[in-house]
């Protein structure tokens, strides 16, 4: 028997029963899914199209400001005159009927470019808007692959697990024969067969696993927990990692950068709108007004005016208590503290970056060195079941060999998909999560 057969045997039987049942699921598919279903995504979507109606001139002041009103009053009364030429009215129930319009428009025509600084307030937040809908696409993306490389880890320990279940089998099977021709202890046997339930209990708890892990990719994509899920994936494919390429796309790409990167321009817009409170504002003022006094008894019988008037306002601000110069230093105040915690983020960001290639560096070293382990341990167990069968060893011997063998699978799995977190670590925190 040779033991690099069994190998890729044991790195490939998973999923043939239970994916021919189910459509299989590729990565690029699961976050395809999850970005068209997710809830997130949708509620960041909408942050993101409020920011957009928000920027408009007429929200930022640039318009004139137009009313119409209107007010018909009916009135009733006693009327008593005395008139400088000695006439005297004396009338009661004598009725009055006031109708009052007009149109009204007032527009700041100059108001120290605190307009163009609010339209540029809402473009900046626009661009937050869109920033924050990437953001929430890309942690989504981080989020999905996780869950997805979990389910490909616990199917490759399930695989394992099955074909340690066998190796315990053929196991049992000696010791039975051994034990039945006399030519080994009983306790050799009911070794065997505990050790072969312990694998059972395990794969058991690993199949758990799988479905608690696929409830949660299901939930990502906003699918039931239940619903049938089986992934294409079958092993992690270890690609080679450059950090300085991933350090020029973090400065760039990092979209917690990107945010306190536009925070500043928010709070620099801010500044210009507190200092447009220092400068003269120019306004223009009409009014187009109709006024009728209709009465049936008095001096006058009907009274009524009709016309437009305008105005030009010019108010020079020359002391308000400091107030200005006030929120002025707190504005540069908070400039230099966005600025401050930029740097800081930018900082930890390349810090992050270099925890997750050492990371990486650490795994993908430690997944190439197992799976020489995994092949010394399968031929390991190999000459060990050989001299069990010929009675040429003990069954100390062959368990040890088979637990080498479980420890390396293990240590093997587990090695590979640390690589593979970390290769989708150093993607987010560039920016550019990608599904192969």
């Amino acid at each position: 028997m040779n033991p690099k057969p069994f190998l890729t045997l044991l790195l490939a039987i998973s999923s043939l029963l239970p994916q021919a049942q189910d459509s299989l699921l590729k990565a690029r598919d699961a976050v395809d899914i999850a970005l068209r279903n997710n809830l997130r995504i949708q509620i960041a979507r909408s942050e993101q199209d409020i920011a957009r109606i928000n920027n408009t001139w007429g929200n930022a002041g640039k318009w004139p400001l137009v009313t119409a009103g209107m007010a018909n009053t009916e009135a009733l009364s006693n009327l008593n005159q005395k008139l400088a030429n000695g006439n005297e009215i004396i009338r009661n129930g004598v009725t009055n009927n006031i109708l009052a319009a007009n149109v009204s428009a007032s527009w700041r025509i100059y108001s120290g470019m605190r307009v163009l600084a609010t339209k540029e307030r809402f473009e900046e937040l626009e661009r937050i808007g869109e920033v924050q809908m990437r953001q929430e696409v890309e942690r989504l993306s981080f989020e999905v692959l996780s869950a997805y490389f979990d389910i490909i880890r616990l199917n490759l320990q399930v695989r394992a697990i099955e074909a340690i279940i066998n190796l315990a089998q053929e196991r049992e099977r000696i010791a039975d024969t051994r034990f039945n021709v006399g030519s080994a202890a009983k306790t050799d046997l009911l070794q065997a067969r505990i050790d072969l339930n312990t694998q059972r209990v395990n794969l058991e708890s690993i199949r758990r696993q799988v479905r608690v892990a696929k409830a949660v990719l299901n939930t990502l994509m906003k699918r039931p927990p239940e619903a049938p899920l089986a992934v294409a994936d079958t092993a992690f494919s270890i690609s080679p990692v450059d950090i300085a390429e991933f350090r020029s796309k973090a400065e760039k790409g990092n979209y917690q950068l990107l945010l306190a990167q536009r925070n500043r321009a928010v709070l620099l817009q801010d500044r210009r709108i507190v200092n447009a409170q220092r400068l003269p504002v120019l306004s223009l003022a009409s009014v187009s007004s109709f006024n009728r006094n209709k009465a049936s008894g008095g001096f006058f019988l009907t009274n009524q005016t009709l016309g437009p008037n305008i105005g030009v306002n010019l108010a020079i601000p020359i002391f308000n208590g400091n107030t200005v110069r006030t929120q002025l230093k707190v504005a540069d105040e908070r400039l230099r503290q966005q600025e401050l915690q930029t740097e800081l983020l930018r900082s930890e960001i390349l810090r992050d970056l270099q925890v997750a290639y050492e990371e990486y560096r650490n795994a993908a070293s430690n997944a190439e060195i197992e799976r020489q382990n995994v092949e010394l341990a399968m031929e390991n167990n190999f000459i060990s079941t050989e001299r069990f069968r010929k009675l040429q060893s003990n069954s100390i011997e062959l368990r040890q060999a088979q637990l080498s063998l479980i420890e390396a699978q293990d240590r093997y799995i587990n090695a590979a998909f640390r690589a593979k977190i970390a290769a989708t670590t150093l993607q987010f925190i560039a920016g550019d999560v990608q599904a192969d």
